[in-house]
């Protein structure tokens, strides 16, 4: 299944990736681990967008009140980011001896290498490392296996 996003983002399920067309760093395709995709596909959708706004039914274009949502639904500290789930996956990937390459190809850093610039596809080295990252973390959270539950953000 491939689900779009705006601005040239897409998720495709089939093959376990996220293409941003417009990060930081240019087009950007991310590998994604089975839970995210598990989770993914059992949202109940009403159009083709992986995230749309509640209201309109368009494209999500800021994060901010549901991402306040998320963090207290959650029951999450209030000064966990992104930024800082993103640190903690990459720190998760370095702590079971992935090498900062493939770290680096994981989320989204620019390798410098002129093959990266043809490569359009996450390979199996960068999928298997996605679900033991993942993996490792839902363990570290006490999951044996991570779980494909979602908490509703709609407002009671």
């Amino acid at each position: 299944m491939k689900l779009s996003g705006s601005a040239g983002r897409s998720v495709d399920l089939a093959t376990r990736t996220a293409t941003l067309a417009d990060s930081k760093t240019g087009r950007s395709m991310r590998p994604l681990s089975h839970a995210a995709c598990s989770i993914l596909s059992s949202l109940s959708r009403t159009s083709e967008l992986v995230f749309s706004s509640g209201k309109t039914g368009k494209a999500l274009t800021g994060y901010r009140s549901s991402w306040d949502r998320i963090v207290r639904l959650a029951v999450l500290p209030g000064d966990v980011t992104l930024h800082v789930l993103r640190h903690s996956f990459a720190s998760t990937a370095a702590e079971l001896d992935y090498s900062e390459l493939t770290i680096a190809a994981l989320i989204g850093h620019k390798s410098g290498s002129i093959t990266s610039l043809y490569v359009h596809h996450a390979d199996a080295t960068l999928l298997a490392v996605a679900d033991a990252v993942a993996d490792e973390i839902a363990r570290r959270m006490g999951d044996k296996k991570p779980s494909g539950d979602v908490i509703e953000l709609r407002r009671a």
